[in-house]
């Protein structure tokens, strides 16, 4: 069984950190719109890679790498969205076990897919710029605008964004 608890208990510590910053989103209202948009053309890669389509963006890709993952279901729920929180843009919990299990897989996706970038390092830093998105139909709903989603074979033949801290920054500043 594959499964790295350390990295999975790092990565619900960091979704839960989370939090909705209004005037954070709006000040990386562009940044995130990339990240976004990136965390769709890597997801809509591996999908296509693992045959995860079904269900994309929010396939279980760790399911598909190695069906054997495992993580904690009590681990899990501490993810579970509490309804009385003043929180607008949580992570959503359509995503959030996705990541977890992804990390529970260390390295493993690495080897086998050397040509792949983490699928969702660039939501976790959408996240990390003023908090989450609301799925809305055929969009990713960021709060100050949206990202199409589009079909998975489009996004994944795209072409990579750059999504470094000095690349976002920038983009940013432009607006």
């Amino acid at each position: 069984m594959v499964t790295d608890m350390a990295a999975a208990e790092r990565m619900v510590e960091r979704l839960l950190a989370v939090e909705w910053d209004r005037d954070a989103a709006f000040a990386h209202q562009r940044s995130r719109a990339r990240l976004a948009r990136e965390f769709l053309r890597r997801t809509a890669q591996w999908a296509v890679a693992v045959g995860a389509e079904r269900g994309w963006p929010a396939s279980d890709l760790a399911a598909a790498v190695s069906p054997d993952v495992s993580v904690d279901p009590a681990l899990l729920a501490k993810l579970d969205l509490d309804e009385t929180s003043s929180n607008l843009f949580p992570v959503p919990s359509e995503i959030g076990p996705q990541i977890v299990r992804w990390a529970a897989l260390g390295d493993l996706p690495r080897q086998r897919f050397p040509q792949f970038l983490d699928p969702y390092e660039p939501l976790l830093e959408l996240f990390a710029r003023g908090g989450g998105y609301a799925r809305a139909p055929g969009e990713l709903d960021l709060g100050f605008g949206s990202v199409p989603i589009r079909k998975v074979a489009a996004r994944a033949t795209l072409a990579a964004l750059p999504i470094d801290a000095a690349s976002l920054d920038a983009l940013d500043q432009e607006g």
